[in-house]
């Protein structure tokens, strides 16, 4: 069952240069999945989380619920 994606423009142009002869997007795709393990992408996203909770600075409850409070005043 085929589906529709959203892609920025210059991803599709560069995407467009993998495709060669009559291959579809999907098999391009597929094809550069296949190059790359999942393991692979999950090991650089947890390196991503981790390099970002380093650089984290937390708030108390109390200044986090006064944040909180004055969203939510905001969107009313």
């Amino acid at each position: 069952m085929a589906t529709t994606i959203t892609v920025d423009k210059k991803t599709k142009e560069r995407l467009e240069d993998y495709k060669l002869g009559n291959w579809t997007y999907d098999e391009v795709l597929q094809m550069l999945m296949d190059k790359v393990s999942l393991e692979d992408i999950t090991a650089e996203h947890l390196k991503e989380h981790y390099r970002r909770l380093e650089d984290f600075k937390g708030v108390s409850k109390e200044e986090f619920k006064k944040k909180l409070q004055k969203r939510l005043n905001q969107k009313s």
